[in-house]
């Protein structure tokens, strides 16, 4: 008996990027997204890049997509399949990345901006109010026919919400990323016949496997990480009660090792230290 093996859809990194590099339906999707504007042949800028930053302080962006089209409109889009409770944060952090790398070039003004739309298609409903379609612009809190031209837009697809009231091609969209057929049109024929060929491709396949064992390889150091450096923070701040109430060096050592923390025996001698400044010497 064949066992049943795992179909990828179109809310999977890869497949999103493989279906979206097609430039005739990638401007056919922003149409539907964004009706109100004429958009312009689209040029593919990157697929799945990673913005790089010198400073190693600041957090690395990877977008999936990221075209402009042949008015000079940059258009982020991104697919986010898990809800964690950040997407405002995490829309505003990738529109200030977006228009840092490709939208000011040096020697122009804030005038040259170009305009730039951040598109999160999402598996969740974000907002809450059973939309399909949410777009945020900025506005003055006491009246908001005061809007503040920032030249862009932040947009959210959710496909949770209802369809009825919906134009077809987008209530096709959200069906696409539910996975649900599509009958009568050229373009979602296009996007679910290269959704099966992916799936029918046996490297394609290992692809996607491969780099989603990286996503959670990268997912569970984060993880590790986020506990090491919650432990960091309780240990100092443990440190710190312990000499206002006047215990010495030796004696707050020994309580935060008896706390079970995970940090190494060298790790709290170098904390204590911080508190301390006990030297090297008094190391057990």
């Amino acid at each position: 008996m064949e066992e049943h093996q795992q179909q990828y859809g179109f809310t999977e990194d890869k497949v999103f990027g493989w279906v979206m590099e097609n430039n005739e339906f990638c401007q056919f999707v922003l149409q539907i997204i964004l009706p109100q504007i004429d958009i312009a042949e689209v040029e593919n800028l990157s697929l799945q890049k990673a913005l790089q930053n010198s400073d190693r302080q600041t957090k690395d962006v990877r977008l999936d997509i990221l075209v402009r089209d042949k008015g000079n409109c940059i258009y982020n889009i991104e697919m986010q399949v898990a809800d964690q409770d950040n997407l405002g944060r995490r829309m505003r952090y990738y529109l200030s990345k977006v228009g840092a790398h490709y939208t000011l070039e040096k020697s122009k003004s804030y005038n040259d901006l170009k305009e730039t739309y951040i598109i999160f298609l999402c598996n969740f409903d974000y907002p809450e109010q059973g939309r399909l379609r949410y777009v945020f612009h900025e506005y003055e809190d006491q009246d908001r026919s005061l809007m503040l031209p920032t030249n862009s837009a932040k947009v959210i697809i959710n496909a949770k919400g209802k369809l009825a009231g919906n134009s077809q091609d987008l209530q096709n969209l959200v069906k696409l990323m539910r996975g649900e057929p599509i009958n009568g049109s050229k373009h979602f024929d296009y996007a679910q016949r290269k959704i099966k060929e992916i799936n029918d491709n046996p490297q394609r396949r290992a692809q996607i496997m491969d780099y989603e064992t990286k996503l959670l390889e990268r997912q569970q150091l984060g993880e590790k990480q986020g506990m090491q450096q919650k432990a960091i923070t309780m240990t100092k701040n443990t440190i710190e009660q312990l000499k206002a109430a006047g215990n010495n060096g030796h004696e707050a050592y020994s309580f935060v090792k008896k706390l079970n923390t995970g940090l190494s025996d060298d790790t709290l001698h170098d904390m204590v230290n911080q508190y301390y400044s006990l030297g090297h010497e008094w190391r057990s």
